[in-house]
């Protein structure tokens, strides 16, 4: 573990120095050499998870796609006696390896949330300066963590020891800022699982509808004859049909399955619940340290517990 440790915080600052185009920044600009250095890491590690997140999201469209198209192809293949799609079927299952081993080598998964992990302990740590607590993030670091991600704590312990005298406020830059993104984050998540249950919602009633056809053609075939209905080609059609609703059923799976949305959802209101709390205890007690201390050790478990979740999220072959 020790060994792959400190491969994988090589490899973060590897990724680092290789890093191109603008970095965020925490909260605005600031003259401390500490702050300005633990702004530049969550920059970086931020940039980092932002662009791997948006590569794993790529490659579970694509291998939800390619698992969709394999469905369909040996539907046609089997129902439609489209006998030259079994080659068609051939190729989306090369294709379906060949993305995961992609996958595999771009290791864009395990960035996205580690890197994530790290920029948030950055900021609760860049805060606590920025408030003149002595407390460190390492101090407060979920078990999980420390275990789970051991070489984001050898980062964080490796952080400028000099400490921020001067108090300054972290209402607005933290509690409000953070309160807003989460809102604004609730909304979008909430529009995406309407959109999966709106498509899940359809497919069922096509499914129920195609099931009381097939039922009622068959109960026409066994009291009426077909007549001049051809049985097998009304049987097969309503086959592709049912075919198809699984189809898209895996498809929305497979992608929407993996944003594990009613959990991230779950999140955003703890998390504006969490800051209303704040907003409300600052406005009766002031910024107190053990104020901030309890933020920022609820705002770091919000942040173990994303990361046990998002960790089952990977790009796996769906058939």
């Amino acid at each position: 573990p020790g060994r792959m440790a400190m491969n994988e915080k090589e490899l973060f600052f590897q990724d680092k120095k290789a890093c191109r185009g603008p970095l965020t920044r925490v909260a605005g600009n600031t003259e401390e050499k500490s702050l300005r250095e633990i702004d530049e890491l969550y920059g970086a590690a931020d940039v980092l998870s932002i662009r791997n997140a948006e590569k794993h999201r790529r490659i579970l469209l694509l291998m939800s796609f390619a698992g969709t198209l394999l469905t369909l192809s040996f539907l046609l293949y089997d129902e439609a006696e489209l006998y030259g799609l079994i080659l068609a079927c051939g190729v989306l299952i090369l294709c379906l390896v060949l993305i995961r081993r992609v996958s595999d080598r771009l290791d864009c998964h395990r960035k996205y949330l580690q890197y994530r992990v790290l920029a948030e302990c950055l900021r609760v740590e860049y805060f606590l300066c920025l408030a003149a607590v002595k407390t460190k993030v390492t101090e407060i670091l979920p078990w999980s963590l420390r275990e789970g991600i051991p070489w984001i704590a050898e980062v964080l312990g490796e952080l400028p020891a000099e400490e921020v005298t001067e108090k300054r406020p972290i209402k607005d830059c933290w509690v409000a800022d953070q309160k807003k993104y989460h809102e604004e984050a609730l909304a979008k998540a909430e529009r995406k699982a309407k959109r999966d249950s709106v498509v899940s919602k359809a497919v069922l009633i096509v499914t129920i509808a195609s099931y009381l056809a097939a039922l009622a053609f068959e109960g026409l075939v066994l009291f009426k004859g077909t007549g001049a209905l051809n049985a097998d080609i009304v049987r097969a059609v309503l086959k592709i049909v049912l075919g198809t609703m699984s189809a898209v059923t895996l498809f929305f799976g497979s992608f929407y399955g993996k944003m594990s949305l009613s959990n991230v959802i779950e999140d955003h209101k703890r998390m504006i619940s969490l800051y209303e709390t704040a907003l409300e205890r600052i406005r009766t007690e002031g910024e107190s340290e053990e104020l901030i201390r309890f933020l920022a050790r609820e705002y770091l478990n919000e942040n173990s517990a994303w990361y046990a979740y998002q960790s089952k999220n990977t790009p796996d072959i769906v058939i």
